[in-house]
């Protein structure tokens, strides 16, 4: 792309701030440079960067952990967190209605993935119960380099279908412009 990606900006706003408004009032964890994040969102890098998205998201699961266990565990009787929303810097449109439906569809399954009216799934859009992404890892082992596939490989998953198109990524110019075009209003795009 020419850039750091998370710094493109769409609307006028940089990619990565439009993906934080989708996370509402939610805890927000970035794990990745720190360039574009918006003050008082927490950043983190893992131990060794550009393992991929696994890494990251190992990455993020232990950071929570970690925060969990420093502050003496969560509070008796209750799980921390409950679920872990893993949304990537470049979707621009993905709105906070969206997340919603992605964390209420954990009731049913242990991952629940955003999937176009194509059925292409975006497994950089998705939501997983926290116990069910550790027990994951876990057995997956060294994260760095792993595909999402391969860590969801065999999880009891729920597709949670995008007929509003909020989960479009941006990983090519003609992406970027298209985006560009979309949130001028162009009906076409």
């Amino acid at each position: 792309m020419g850039a750091h990606k998370p710094l493109l900006e769409v609307d006028g706003r940089p990619l990565v701030a439009r993906v934080l408004d989708a996370a509402g009032d939610r805890p927000t964890l970035v794990v990745g440079p720190g360039q574009g994040v918006p003050e008082g969102v927490r950043v983190v890098r893992e131990p060794v960067p550009g393992g991929g998205p696994v890494s990251g998201l190992a990455t993020a699961l232990a950071t929570l952990l970690d925060d969990a266990r420093a502050a003496d565990g969560p509070p008796s009787g209750t799980r921390f967190p409950y679920a872990v929303v893993l949304l990537a810097a470049d979707l621009p449109f993905v709105t906070p209605d969206h997340v919603e439906r992605l964390v209420a569809a954990l009731a049913s399954a242990d991952l629940a993935v955003t999937v176009d009216p194509a059925d292409r799934v975006n497994w950089l859009c998705a939501a997983w119960r926290t116990d069910a992404l550790g027990r994951r890892l876990e057995a997956l082992g060294d994260p760095y380099g792993r595909s999402m596939r391969d860590l969801a490989d065999g999880v009891p998953r729920v597709p949670v279908t995008d007929h509003d198109r909020v989960a479009l990524d941006v990983d090519t110019p003609a992406d970027l412009e298209r985006a560009r075009r979309r949130a001028a209003g162009d009906p076409d795009a």
